[in-house]
């Protein structure tokens, strides 16, 4: 993401960092823009709660057609600038837990998105956001077409498709082949909405209900556990030179995906510079045994950082989460590092400190959260 020349804002920009759990050092103009019709559109035609019947085509390892059941929900991220679908089916006698992010690049024009899911070795496919997914919205139908490549180098392409959709229905299909070839159908979805369901109780459920064999990390279960729920949030900014000290107040929902596979935060406040909405996704990597996040805000032109993930790390030890990210500001390799801490059933402590790479640290923010009463707490388990 671009970094402004304005000096005036770079505080507030390192702000937007630290109110984050991956931080990016991105600046942003005053108050943002709004969502563009694109997204805007999708996010209509899709939201809300549907109930699944799934019809899965034979093949090597099911020779037999077989029908199973699943729930999808979709819904606006903060400010309506992500589209979230959270889906849970049975796929091969196994629980498939799905959390897919959808949104529109600027830069690039076009809808962005990544995928998260218990099957996979790094849970969040991170790789696949920036160079194998591409996507398309004609008002009617969306598709996402995905390059696979094989351990032998062999190319595929998954197409799948949302089509006839309605105010109570759509069909999803899935369809996989060479690139430029036919494809092979692997399933049909008949999805109807569901009438009357409060959203935040369905996400609860979708996430608690038939858990798979192999459940999260150990570490992805005790964060969820510190930290899910809804926090009313105080800002106090430490004056750093180029801005005022100030207050500010917002909040935080913390909130595990389907199967608790990943924790996302989704925060709103209104800085200096403007109104700010953002989400950021945590998850466990078993390829590298460690945690990964990304960033999406309304601060710049690609919505979704899917920078953001290798240039920080994420530590649990615990009791405090602690995020490093390393940028570059005015050719001077600079630090951000943040801290959740003194974390309770109805408090928590965030600090942000920014300094340059091996030099001290100065405290630019401390944000105390307040548990919502009356909002109970989403849970993973």
């Amino acid at each position: 993401m671009s970094t402004k020349s304005r000096t005036e804002l770079v505080t507030i920009s390192m702000l937007v960092v630290c109110l984050t759990s991956l931080g990016a050092a991105q600046s942003r103009t005053t108050g943002g823009s709004k969502p563009v019709e694109q997204i805007q559109q999708l996010t209509r035609a899709l939201s809300g709660h549907w109930s699944l019947s799934v019809n899965w085509e034979p093949d090597a390892t099911m020779p037999r057609a077989s029908v199973n059941s699943g729930v999808e929900n979709w819904r606006p991220g903060p400010g309506g600038y992500t589209l979230i679908e959270e889906e849970q089916v049975q796929m091969h006698g196994q629980q498939d837990f799905l959390l897919g992010v959808v949104w529109w690049d600027s830069a690039s024009k076009s809808l962005r998105g990544m995928e998260c899911q218990n099957l996979l070795p790094y849970t969040c496919d991170i790789k696949g956001a920036r160079s194998d997914i591409t996507m398309g919205w004609d008002g009617k139908q969306f598709a996402i077409n995905e390059v696979e490549t094989s351990k032998s180098g062999q190319k595929s392409i998954w197409h799948e498709t949302w089509s006839d959709i309605t105010p109570t229905s759509f069909i999803q299909t899935g369809e996989y082949g060479p690139p430029g070839g036919s494809r092979k159908r692997v399933f049909t979805i008949h999805a109807t909405r569901v009438a009357n369901v409060d959203s935040k109780e369905t996400l609860e459920t979708i996430a608690t209900e038939a858990p798979s064999a192999k459940g999260p990390q150990p570490e992805m279960q005790s964060l969820v556990k510190a930290l899910a729920g809804h926090w009313s949030t105080t800002y106090d900014f430490d004056p750093s030179g180029r801005s005022p000290r100030g207050t500010g107040s917002g909040e935080e929902i913390w909130r595990p995906s389907p199967g608790g596979y990943v924790l996302m935060e989704e925060e709103h406040f209104k800085s200096l510079s403007g109104e700010v909405f953002l989400i950021a996704l945590h998850w466990w990597d078993k390829s590298t045994n460690s945690l990964h996040g990304m960033l999406c805000n309304n601060a710049g032109p690609a919505t979704c950082d899917l920078g953001s993930d290798s240039n920080s790390t994420v530590k649990w030890d615990g009791s405090r989460l602690i995020i490093d990210f390393n940028f570059r500001r005015n050719d001077k390799n600079m630090l951000w590092h943040e801290v959740w801490s003194g974390i309770t059933a109805t408090s928590f402590t965030q600090t942000g400190d920014m300094g340059e790479v091996g030099g001290p640290l100065k405290r630019a923010v401390t944000i105390h959260g307040s548990k919502v009463a009356g909002h109970a707490q989403p849970s993973a388990n």
